[in-house]
């Protein structure tokens, strides 16, 4: 029978009001009112966030949730993540998980913090009516302590958190109205911006335990190969080296230090087991997707009217076929994890954004019992998806029983990149009809690729909706539309890139719909303001985007500018791209953005994720590309695999739309309008129609 601490539901998510985390090492928890707050008896405040910081400011966003909502100073809470437990699982259509991903940071978590810090004031008001001998009506909880305005007395927080977690955790509470909000949508500097600047936070790379080894895998160059033979004399030779373990889809080298793993792993000899796609190209991958283009079966995601029919009556037809390569993540820190045993315990390190996924894997490989494993979420230094694989976790845990010791099991760049679960490649058709007028009647959309969900799931997906993200819920309408899908499944693995299908198909569609504009001698912003007419928020969206650009200006002399608007995450972003050649090199010289996610939390972090990912955007857009030739990655470092230079980064103009609408996502949505706005001036620009990516590759060969 749950006790009175037991059960609780805030905003649609199951929340544990007691306890759930496990202690901290070398001492007790100080007291928990909910599972998301712990209370010291100095007043400090632990808040125990369900996501992982990637860098976008969630966890600052947590606080100053918690903080005004609570009445509590937010210079006054650390956070940190806990072990994965029900409170921090996520339900938005999938088994309930610890993760982060898909823009939920705060958008998902805004609802169940607000009710737990509300949950918190409440009890905290409560124990203070108690000990005031007044009535919990004339208190108030602000500046870190409950008030009684009347006769000026107040307690702190940490006086009453001990005997506030002794009481009931009451069932429903009442949420500040707006206009008592002090933080929320107002500016506050990063909580976590000052140890990154001065080098004080621990990555996972960064970790040390006592009597550590660290393990260089050394993996089958060959997409999901393995290992067949290896001496291991050459390596045992190198000053530190400790031994070679076998893992999955290769060896991992230990020694003392990782420099000398490095050296191990340079230094053995291997030869690895063939596969069926020892010859398999970059070539090879495209002519079957392009192949699938014409299959007679595809699976239909969304549709109305009749595209076929409106497409054979229409005056004009317009055909066209876009291509976008694999990706790679890039992080700056490679794959890696911690593993220690003890007894029968397992402690691991690992800077994952799937908790979950990561403990139910080891627990699969291992068959370590769950209840004994300790995960411990370190900041990922870079992610972008990346950081939702799991596989290394088994591994480090079969080196660490090997050697007998806490062993770090990392990656090298060359794996990273070279054996880094890519966003996929994916091909698509676009056909559109326009009528006498050059109104657009009709448009089909058929993508084909290789299912990234397949990948992730480990089992067949029969729609995967990644591949028709954007286009599956446009907020375009034009009278017949339909939108199919068919998979061709290749060795290369793929994973969740940042901004994941709408990349891609935000490219597909929006270089098309100005394809249709040039063939119906439309203006492409007047275009899209058409097939928006019936939607005033989008409208708002392109118009400022369009006025803040000065898109109805000439450009400057030997520039163009393209546009493009892409619905993504419960976002919708609109940029303006200004681009020039000079020597035959191509530059991005200005990106114009405008945002609107709805609601704000940190205005100041939200302008600084549109920064990142239009970067990110402009670097994947203009020379990214994984090349495939004998079943491997060609480019495994940034000699091969080239990412924007600071000297190529073009100026952001970003403006974000405050509004009362739901919130969306803010980290991947403006990334998807990149690359169309860019391929959209560069081809005004040259005259040349770009299809394919990257734009370097399409303008130069």
């Amino acid at each position: 029978m749950p006790d009175r601490r037991s059960v609780l539901r805030a905003a649609g998510a199951l929340v544990l009001g007691f306890a759930v985390p496990l202690p901290a090492r070398g001492g007790a928890a100080a007291p928990a009112l909910t599972a998301y707050l712990r209370i010291a008896r100095d007043g400090r405040i632990t808040l125990l966030s369900p996501t992982t910081e990637l860098g976008q400011g969630t966890w600052t966003a947590h606080a100053v949730i918690i903080a005004d909502e609570m009445g509590a100073d937010p210079r006054r809470i650390s956070v940190e993540n806990p072990h994965p437990a029900a409170p921090f699982r996520r339900d938005v259509g999938t088994t309930p998980a610890m993760n982060s991903g898909g823009s939920w940071g705060v958008r998902y978590w805004i609802g169940p913090l607000r009710t737990a810090a509300a949950r918190a004031r409440t009890m905290l008001v409560a124990t203070a009516a108690l000990r005031l001998g007044v009535p919990a009506s004339e208190l108030v909880a602000e500046d870190h302590a409950v008030v009684h305005r009347a006769t000026n007395r107040a307690i702190g927080f940490g006086e009453l958190a001990e005997a506030a977690a002794e009481r009931r955790v009451p069932d429903s509470v009442h949420l500040k109205p707006q206009s008592e909000l002090r933080l929320i949508g107002r500016g506050m500097k990063r909580l976590d911006v000052p140890a990154k600047t001065c080098g004080a936070t621990t990555y996972g790379i960064d970790l040390r335990l006592p009597g550590m080894a660290y393990a260089c895998a050394k993996l089958s160059p060959v997409f999901r190969g393995d290992i067949e033979t290896w001496d291991e004399a050459p390596a045992r030779a190198i000053p530190g080296v400790l031994g070679v373990v076998r893992i999955e889809g290769g060896v991992a080298i230990a020694a003392t230090g990782m420099w000398a793993a490095m050296r191990g792993a340079e230094a053995l000899p291997a030869t690895w087991k063939a596969t069926p796609h020892d010859t398999l190209s970059s070539a090879a991958v495209s002519a079957g997707m392009r192949e699938a283009l014409g299959a007679p079966q595809a699976v239909v995601a969304r549709g109305w009217g009749d595209a076929a029919e409106a497409l054979r009556g229409a005056a004009r037809m317009l055909d066209a076929t876009y291509e976008v390569p694999f990706l790679a993540h890039t992080p700056m820190e490679p794959f890696n994890v911690t593993a220690a045993i003890s007894g029968e315990w397992l402690e691991l390190w690992a800077p994952t954004q799937a908790q979950d996924r990561l403990v139910s894997r080891v627990v699969r490989d291992t068959g370590w019992d769950r209840a004994r494993i300790r995960l411990h979420t370190m900041q990922p230094g870079g992610a972008y998806g990346r950081r939702l694989h799991e596989g290394i976790a088994s591994s480090a845990v079969t080196v660490a029983r090997a050697l007998g010791r806490p062993v770090k099991l990392f990656w090298d760049r060359a794996s990273e990149i070279g054996q880094g679960w890519y966003r996929p490649a994916q091909v698509a058709r676009l056909k559109a009809g326009l009528d006498g007028q050059g109104r657009l009647t009709a448009m089909s959309i058929r993508t084909a690729g290789t299912s990234l969900l397949r990948d992730v799931a480990g089992r067949p997906v029969e729609l995967d909706r990644t591949a028709v993200q954007t286009l599956d819920d446009t907020r375009y309408r034009v009278p017949n539309y339909m939108v199919d899908t068919v998979q061709r499944q290749v060795a290369v693995p793929s994973l969740f890139w940042r901004g994941v299908g709408a990349t891609q198909n935000g490219f597909f569609l929006e270089c098309f719909l100005d394809e249709v504009a040039q063939a119906a001698a439309r203006d492409p912003v007047e275009l899209r303001r058409e097939l928006l007419a019936h939607d005033p928020r989008a409208l708002k969206v392109i118009n400022l985007a369009a006025e803040k650009s000065g898109w109805a200006a000439p450009a400057p002399p030997g520039r163009a500018r393209g546009f493009a608007f892409v619905f993504s995450y419960g976002s919708l972003c609109a940029q303006v791209a200004e681009v020039s050649m000079a020597d035959g090199r191509p530059r991005v010289h200005r990106i114009t953005c405008v945002l609107d996610c709805g609601a704000v939390v940190l205005p100041d972090a939200v302008r600084a994720q549109i920064e990142g990912a239009v970067t990110q955007g402009v670097s994947a857009a203009m020379g990214e590309a994984v090349r495939i030739a004998a079943g491997r990655a060609t480019n495994t470092n940034f000699d091969t695999y080239p990412i924007l230079r600071i000297d190529e980064q073009p100026v952001i103009a970003a403006h974000v739309i405050e509004s009362t609408e739901a919130m969306g996502g803010v980290g991947e949505p403006p990334l998807p309008p990149v690359a169309p706005a860019v391929a959209n001036a560069f081809s005004r620009l040259t005259g040349r129609r770009i299809r394919t990516l990257p734009i370097l590759y399409a303008l130069h060969g």
